[in-house]
């Protein structure tokens, strides 16, 4: 019996030593870099660079010329009147303190620069992160031991650690905020266990303290709330009970609220001091961003792209489990089946639902514990079932485990492209240890991170002509005649000349297309001020997103026409409704000419 209750301490153990190792020897140089370092900029802004406010980004271009952390500073918000600002809540932040503060000193110490980015700094924030990842698992420990036997737990710990993309996100992505959110979420199931136990104040507090950090990690997960407050709640009987409880114990509750609003104010005092809001927005992206009413339940779930169950098909299981939860614990059903099917609901409505580089359904980690206890009545179901049924679940968990590690270790060696894979390139590559000739053609369309834009394939796509203006409509505004010659001509109040609009819809149904644009300019030898840049952007009513504004250069001297091309490709279409737009943004107060504007669309040759 004594071994028996060992099993679960021993496979705690096992996984943690597994996941220490394995990431402590896999540290680099750029840990912090392109979410992380949103995530991080609070702490060498405030206590290395003297920037708390982010009022002046100079040290950061400075960074990431020297580190190149990131393709474009998109971790840098704007506030109502342009000035930066940070774009990420400040609870990742909080959380890499006590180990940023490590680093700081560790620098120091060995004589390593004390920039917040050499190597001390990557080495105690990775230890921190693996300490919350232990953290996280002793609690899904303490949370299935409350539910299941020692065997049972031990088992769903097996499957979720090496079966799912949590063995990806939680080594070698350890700093990302799936690492905190269920450390976090495990914290606040096992209070919840807890307070409806004993009704302690240490668990009610707990409850209010990791729900506040879990929003300021990520806000859309404030639905965790609900596993406290549907706990026990089986019916409209129930649900009065519960008020009551929570009424009964206010005292304690109001306290709680407050501790907890007090660990939000750093926060609401930089947005109030930034803007004059208590609240606000940064996550100012128009490209990404939720979309409520359309959801992208098929492709969360089952794209080649990022699937979830694609990817992480022994989560079928866990989902199947449900149904007998729900038979068997109905006092815990409605607060876990809430939270998991919201949450679920709001990840999927992310335009962004393959959420960048990610490896299956990254933000569906967060949702694991619920998800283990679910899969846990799963194997109580099978507890007395036929041998061979057994048998066949076991090798259907050990063949999806396989498929899980396979495929990780794919991605580990770029086989699996995080960002493009497509059914075709999936299957051309499926249990394949290396890239078949000619797969690469079957991805997806490469973006560059950068913003540079080349068609370097031209021969695989259809071309048609959009605009070919060349000014001979002599009723227009603007025209003028030199030598029998018609161009445009910009008048010196004039900002902006817009000659094409479209509906994406429009113009294409498929996933993306590329326009070539040239146009010929003649700037008069008085020209001075800033030069005009050429615009190709997507509209929608939030703004542009893929602005791409390259400068209308006078490298060929003044008084005579040049022409210029550019390239535009777009970028992944949040609506087919938003609106590709070309306009020429004149800047300065100097007039310049314009003669020859042509248009060309590029869309992927149909096999």
């Amino acid at each position: 019996m004594k071994s028996v209750k060992s099993i679960t301490l021993a496979t705690l153990v096992l996984i943690c030593y597994f996941i220490s190792v394995y990431r402590i020897t896999r540290v680099s140089d750029t840990e912090i870099s392109w979410d992380i370092l949103g995530y991080y900029l609070y702490l060498p802004a405030t206590f290395i660079y003297d920037q708390p406010m982010l009022n002046d980004i100079a040290w950061l271009e400075k960074v990431n010329a020297e580190k190149n952390l990131t393709g474009t500073l998109y971790q840098v918000s704007t506030n109502d009147q342009g000035e930066p600002m940070y774009f990420f809540l400040m609870g990742m932040s909080l959380l890499y303190l006590p180990f940023f503060l490590l680093g700081h000193l560790m620098a120091g110490i060995s004589g390593l620069p004390a920039d917040g980015f050499s190597l001390p700094y990557q080495y105690a924030l990775v230890s921190g992160a693996i300490i919350y990842t232990i953290i996280g698992l002793i609690f899904l420990r303490k949370n299935l031991n409350a539910f299941f036997t020692e065997p049972v737990t031990a088992l769903v710990m097996v499957i979720i650690v090496f079966g799912t993309n949590y063995i990806h996100h939680l080594t070698l992505k350890n700093l990302e905020t799936v690492n905190m959110l269920f450390m976090l979420v495990n914290i606040i199931l096992w209070n919840t266990i807890k307070w409806h136990e004993h009704y302690r104040f240490r668990n009610l507090l707990a409850i209010g303290l990791a729900s506040t950090l879990t929003v300021l990690v990520k806000p859309s997960e404030v639905f965790v709330i609900l596993l406290p407050l549907l706990w026990n709640v089986t019916s409209f009987k129930t649900l009065k009970q519960k008020i009551a409880l929570f009424w009964a114990r206010r005292k304690a509750v109001i306290t709680v609220i407050g501790i907890s609003v007090l660990l939000t104010l750093p926060q609401l005092l930089y947005w109030y001091f930034k803007t004059g809001h208590i609240l606000y927005d940064s996550y100012k992206n128009p490209g990404v961003g939720l979309d409520i009413t359309s959801p992208h339940i098929f492709n969360a779930l089952f794209s080649y792209r990022k699937g979830w169950l694609l990817y992480t098909p022994v989560m079928i299981f866990a989902l199947a489990g449900w149904y007998f939860l729900f038979k068997e614990n109905r006092k815990i059903f409605l607060a876990t089946a809430s939270y998991f099917f919201i949450s679920f609901y709001i990840i999927s409505s992310w335009s962004e639902w393959w959420y960048g580089a990610a490896f299956s359904g990254r933000p569906m980690i967060t949702l694991y514990p619920v998800l283990a206890i679910a899969l846990g009545y799963f194997l109580i179901f099978l507890k007395d079932k036929k041998r061979i049924i057994k048998i066949a679940f076991g090798t259907v968990v050990i063949l999806f485990i396989f498929l899980n590690q396979f495929q990780w270790w794919q991605v580990k060696h770029e086989i699996i492209d995080l960002y493009r894979t497509t059914k075709a390139y999936y299957w051309a590559v499926f249990l394949k240890t290396s890239v078949p000739p000619e797969a690469e053609k079957l991805k997806l369309v490469y973006r560059d991170f950068s913003g540079k834009m080349h068609l370097t394939n031209p021969e695989d796509y259809d071309k048609s002509v959009l605009l070919d203006n060349h000014f001979e409509n002599p009723a227009q505004d603007g025209m003028m005649t030199e030598d029998q010659n018609k161009f445009y001509r910009f008048k010196e109040g004039q900002e902006f000349y817009e000659f094409f609009q479209s509906k994406y819809q429009e113009l294409s149904r498929q996933d993306h297309i590329w326009v070539k644009a040239s146009i010929d300019v003649r700037f008069p030898d008085n020209f001075e001020g800033p030069l005009p840049c050429f615009v190709m952007t997507m509209e929608r009513k939030e703004g542009s997103y893929r602005y791409f504004a390259p400068e209308i250069t006078i490298d060929s001297g003044y008084n005579h026409w040049t022409r210029f091309e550019f390239e535009y490709l777009t970028p992944e279409i949040r609506s087919t409704s938003d609106r590709f737009k070309c306009y020429i943004w004149k800047r300065g107060k100097s007039v310049f000419d314009v003669d020859n504007i042509r248009m060309e669309l590029y869309q992927k040759k149909l096999d």
